[in-house]
């Protein structure tokens, strides 16, 4: 359980702490910080921040330090930690009980993960398709801190191939010489795709759930769409490599890899559900989804995970907000809105901050 935050050039928030409980409440109104705090926590506990910000965005143009400081529980004895930040040194330093240490070794020490809702998120089977990446290889950072690196190495092996590709329609490079380099981006491509492998197949597995949330209207499919062979990642994609290779030259673009995938929910075999189904019943998909890789990221950390909903009330109705809370159950819980939810008065196990 996370007990305390302390937020110093973090955004809007300087020499301002928190308190919380297991039922928390932030209200405010817009521009009033509400989202910082949630990502502060994001980043204190998941050592990442949220939607691939870099620590740069997060500190006041006036202020040249950042620094997060929170406490948590572990094994029933307090723990404080802290993220800091100076411009300028381009690094991030760790504490843990005020000695410095690795961030690998905070994220260790941690007992927690953080799950941040958002309100695109509910909208997301509508948007493109780059949002349902996200939405799926956030699960895995969060699960798999290493996939962090891992993501980093095939951005840069696809940026070299399709740089090459340009140089080599312009006759400053040999196609001879993307002979290596497709080897290297297959390499990156197959280590990617195997920890994207382990999150389909477990949504695969629980997909049940979400047809249970759904009343069992509906018999639910998750289609993944890709260009690649799982059972042989490497020659699949070498051949479409090759048999592509002169479109690709010509656009200086790659046409294959988990940059370029995409899923679906689809009913009856073959019929989106975004095509189909109501906003509602797509939501409540995409909540469903959203369990699903908590449970996903729980089981592979072996850590509890604290729930932070950004201003989820404005878009979701009592079903489904109920729905979300019944979820929580002993997890902890964050939330912010504008104003107190009427359903949320007087309740005296949330801990309610006004900004």
């Amino acid at each position: 359980m996370l007990t305390s935050i302390a937020l110093d050039s973090f955004k809007n928030h300087t020499n301002r702490s928190f308190d919380w409980g297991m039922r928390n409440i932030i209200t405010g109104p817009n521009g009033s910080g509400k989202t910082n705090i949630l990502e502060a926590m994001y980043l204190f506990v998941n050592t990442l921040p949220p939607q691939e910000r870099v620590f740069l965005q997060l500190i006041p143009t006036d202020s040249w330090i950042l620094s997060i400081e929170g406490t948590f529980i572990k094994n029933n004895l307090p723990y404080t930690g802290r993220i800091g930040y100076t411009k300028g040194e381009w690094k991030v330093h760790f504490l843990s009980q005020q000695a410095s240490v690795t961030r690998s070794r905070h994220r260790e020490i941690i007992p927690l993960r953080a799950i941040l809702f958002t309100p695109m998120e509910m909208n997301i089977l509508y948007l493109g398709p780059s949002l349902r990446r996200d939405f799926l290889d956030e699960a895995i950072l969060i699960a798999h801190p290493e996939f962090a690196k891992i993501k980093r190495e095939y951005n840069l092996a696809l940026k070299n191939r399709n740089r090459l590709l340009k140089q080599i329609r312009e006759w400053i490079a040999t196609r001879e010489t993307l002979n290596l380099w497709d080897s290297l981006f297959i390499e990156r491509a197959k280590v990617y795709y195997m920890y994207r492998k382990k999150l389909l197949d477990f949504i695969q597995a629980h997909l049940t759930s979400v047809e249970k949330l759904l009343e069992e209207k509906y018999s639910l499919t998750f289609k993944y769409t890709t260009k690649i062979d799982f059972e042989r990642i490497e020659s699949s994609m070498l051949q479409y490599l090759r048999e592509n290779r002169e479109r690709d030259i010509i656009t200086g673009h790659t046409y294959i890899g988990p940059h370029l995938d995409d899923f679906q929910c689809v009913i009856s075999g073959d019929i989106p559900s975004s095509d189909y189904l109501s906003r509602w019943e797509n939501k409540t998909i995409l909540i469903g989804l959203k369990f699903i890789l908590i449970d996903f990221i729980e089981e592979v950390s072996q850590k509890e995970t604290i729930l932070l909903l950004d201003d989820l009330f404005s878009e979701l109705d009592s079903e489904h907000i109920a729905s979300i809370l019944t979820y929580a159950d002993n997890r902890q819980l964050f939330i912010t809105a504008q104003n107190i939810p009427s359903f949320l008065v007087n309740r005296e196990e949330y801990y309610f901050h006004r900004l």
